[in-house]
């Protein structure tokens, strides 16, 4: 068994989270639903009866887990750094920010990615933990964000719904393709063709003029 890495109880936010670090990386190895208190405590390098102190048991772990920005993006991340100044913009600028910054914030949870592709499949904490924080996150930002309707001829509900599949999708294909279709998903140039068609499609779909 690994060295256990002793830390200061006088630091319990650090404590916490370096195993809710450890907690995303048994879930990239293991899945959603195979995660196990006595794996996070290997992979923190700590004992199972300090996690159970400070968060009270394995569901509180995946539950903060599941709260917190590691697993899912928040506003300002998915904005650029700047939501305040994205509002100001384009509807087509809007939208192509945001789901580039999806895509990436995406290619950064690897853990996430795995839940994502159980969903539907396996059903416990984390999978139900998705749905739930997705949508709430994405009503945040587009309610922040977007200012007046958009014209009448763009369904922009049925352009996230879309965009939003085939991100997510992508970046679930990502964790065990190498390619698809030709593109290279293992070179930072194969990922700025996606970013670069992600732009080129959503700015002019959603052009005004």
């Amino acid at each position: 068994m690994p060295a256990r890495t002793v830390i200061s109880l006088t630091a319990p936010q650090e404590l916490r989270d370096r195993i809710l670090e450890a907690t995303g990386e048994v879930i990239s190895k293991r899945g959603p639903c195979k995660v196990t208190l006595s794996a996070i405590a290997i992979q923190a390098k700590v004992d199972e009866a300090l996690i159970t102190r400070l968060f009270g048991g394995l569901a509180h772990v995946l539950d903060d887990f599941a709260m917190s920005d590691r697993f899912w993006p928040p506003i300002s991340e998915l904005a650029g750094g700047d939501p305040q100044e994205l509002s100001k913009r384009p509807l087509g600028d809007q939208m192509s920010v945001f789901f580039k910054n999806y895509l990436r914030a995406l290619r950064r949870r690897p853990w996430t990615l795995a839940v994502m592709a159980e969903e539907g499949r396996q059903v416990c904490l984390l999978t139900h933990a998705l749905a739930y924080i997705r949508e709430r996150r994405a009503l945040e930002f587009f309610e922040e964000i977007l200012g007046d309707d958009p014209p009448p001829d763009i369904d922009l509900p049925a352009v996230i719904l879309l965009m939003a599949l085939a991100v997510s999708r992508t970046g679930i294909l990502s964790t065990r393709l190498k390619s698809i279709g030709g593109v290279d998903l293992e070179s930072d140039a194969g990922w700025e063709r996606i970013e670069r068609t992600i732009e080129l499609m959503l700015t002019r779909a959603l052009s005004e003029s």
